[in-house]
């Protein structure tokens, strides 16, 4: 939720919008520091990264929304090639889902889209076996990121995953999804 264009204006608003502890301070939200996310701008204006900062400046300001959901991906084998099931958090902000060759977006993991800079996701394998992609360590959401399980036998080759994302430098997650990836290929 947005903080307002005009009236009274409490560092309170500005704490329940960007997060934060208490006492609050406005030192902490400056762009591109903790809690504000660099370019954050409102009816006033850009909230400034240093220096003197005014509360006006956060009118009309409202903070990132990060928003991941479970998913299961199915895939199975095309004539004689291989099962691809894939599930992508893109830098652009966009969440896509690959089966075969088939890449679809399913939506947004941020809200507004170019504040995705600013985060990095962790992948933990909870069973199974992927064929690609990183997990237990935290990576930038800079690059995109991926995780794939592929069948090129008959078979079926499953795993799953809990992705976590969270604002870079920070150790609050903002957000998990426990995502199952399925390859099938059958003769």
């Amino acid at each position: 939720m947005a903080i307002p264009n005009s009236g009274a204006l409490a560092l309170s608003a500005i704490q329940t919008e960007f997060g934060g502890s208490n006492p609050i301070s406005l030192s902490e939200y400056y762009a591109g520091g903790t809690y504000v996310s660099s370019g954050t701008s409102g009816v006033n204006g850009a909230v400034p990264t240093s220096g003197t900062i005014a509360m006006s400046k956060f009118y009309g300001t409202t903070a990132e929304t990060v928003s991941i959901s479970d998913q299961s991906v199915t895939a199975t084998r095309v004539a004689s090639g291989t099962a691809v099931a894939s599930y992508i958090l893109k830098s652009t902000g966009d969440i896509n889902r690959t089966v075969n060759t088939n890449t679809t977006d399913i939506g947004d993991w941020i809200t507004p889209k170019s504040a995705a800079s600013g985060y990095e996701c962790k992948a933990t394998l909870s069973s199974g076996t992927l064929t690609s992609g990183t997990t237990g360590s935290w990576l930038a959401l800079t690059s995109d990121r991926s995780w794939s399980c592929n069948q090129s036998t008959p078979g079926t080759k499953t795993a799953t995953i809990v992705v976590e994302i969270r604002k870079t430098g920070t150790t609050t997650v903002l957000d998990s999804a426990t995502i199952t990836l399925e390859a099938n290929w059958e003769p």
